[in-house]
């Protein structure tokens, strides 16, 4: 009933990248995954970042009630405190709640190319300095428009790990922003 069932490419580039962040040990305690879908990546963070506090978005409501009944199957608690999982519907970053929680340590965000530049402001800027984003969604071919895009914004390519055609972006805000 939603998108994202986990199977894709991008998906698990974003997972192989959750798990790289989380070695050595490094703590994320405010934590967006923007487009969520079914949850896939958020429950991933959840289970590397057990503390904390993860919040999930997608314009689909049906997505998000999908996403809410994937974190109770897994045996994750939905809630606003850390070690739990929230989700809300929203377009990008327009939802109160949203705004509310940034600035984000780490942002997840596995949709298409041209969403990913459009909302390159918006997203820059519910990153914490020293933040971490990771991209994914969009084909190697347009990596370098979403690089510039980011870029402009005061943040910095750390690695990209690609799966076939797929690349995942990981990038860092610089502090000073």
């Amino acid at each position: 009933r939603a998108f994202g069932p986990g199977q894709h490419a991008t998906t698990h580039g974003c997972l192989k990248v959750i798990d790289r962040l989380a070695r050595p040990p490094r703590r994320f305690a405010n934590i967006l995954d923007l487009g969520t879908g079914t949850a896939v990546l958020a429950l991933g963070a959840a289970k590397r970042f057990r503390r904390a506090r993860i919040i999930g978005s997608d314009i689909d409501p049906v997505s998000v009630a999908v996403a809410k009944a994937n974190a109770r199957t897994n045996r994750e608690r939905l809630g606003r405190t850390a070690g739990r999982l929230e989700f809300v519907t929203a377009k990008g970053m327009d939802a109160p709640r949203l705004r509310a929680r940034a600035r984000y340590d780490l942002i997840l965000a596995n949709i298409l190319a041209a969403p990913l530049i459009g909302m390159a402001g918006e997203v820059s800027a519910a990153l914490a300095p020293g933040g971490t984003l990771v991209l994914a969604g969009l084909l190697n071919s347009q990596r370098q428009r979403v690089v510039a895009a980011y870029r402009a914004r005061g943040l910095v390519v750390r690695f990209q790990p690609k799966v076939g055609e797929w690349p995942t972006l990981v990038l860092v805000k610089r502090s000073w922003s």
